[in-house]
C-alpha cells in the first residue's frame, strides 16, 4: 500500500509541475495581443505584450530620381521594423523615434 501511495503522490505533484510549466508557455503571437499593440507604444511596451525583443529587420533600398539611381538608402531617420514569429504566425511592428507608427500581421 506505501508504494502505492507514493507513486500516486508523485504522479499528482508531476501533473500540477507540469501544468505550472506548460501555462507560462502561453502563445504570445495571437490576435487579442495584436489588438493591444496601438500607435504611439514603446517598443519596451511591445516587447512586454508579445514576451520579448522581437527581430529587427534590415530595411534597405536603392533610390532612384530623374537623374537616374541616386544611391542605396536605410529606411527614414530612425525608423526600424521588428518581427516576432511563432507557429507560422508572424507579428511586424514599424517604430520611428522609438515609437510604433505601424503593425502588421500574417499566417493568422
Amino acid at each position: 500500500m506505501p508504494r502505492r501511495t507514493l507513486a500516486s503522490r508523485l504522479a499528482l505533484v508531476l501533473c500540477a509541475s507540469s501544468f505550472v510549466l506548460l501555462s507560462g508557455c502561453e502563445e504570445k503571437i495571437n490576435d487579442a495581443n495584436f489588438n493591444a499593440i496601438t500607435t504611439g507604444m514603446t517598443l519596451s511596451e511591445v516587447e512586454k505584450i508579445l514576451g520579448g525583443k522581437g527581430e529587427k529587420q534590415e530595411i534597405s533600398g536603392v533610390s532612384i530620381s530623374a537623374a537616374g539611381v541616386g544611391g542605396s538608402s536605410r529606411g527614414s531617420g530612425d525608423q526600424y521594423t521588428y518581427v516576432w514569429k511563432s507557429n507560422n504566425k508572424e507579428i511586424s511592428v514599424t517604430t520611428q523615434g522609438g515609437k510604433v507608427i505601424n503593425k502588421g500581421k500574417a499566417g493568422f
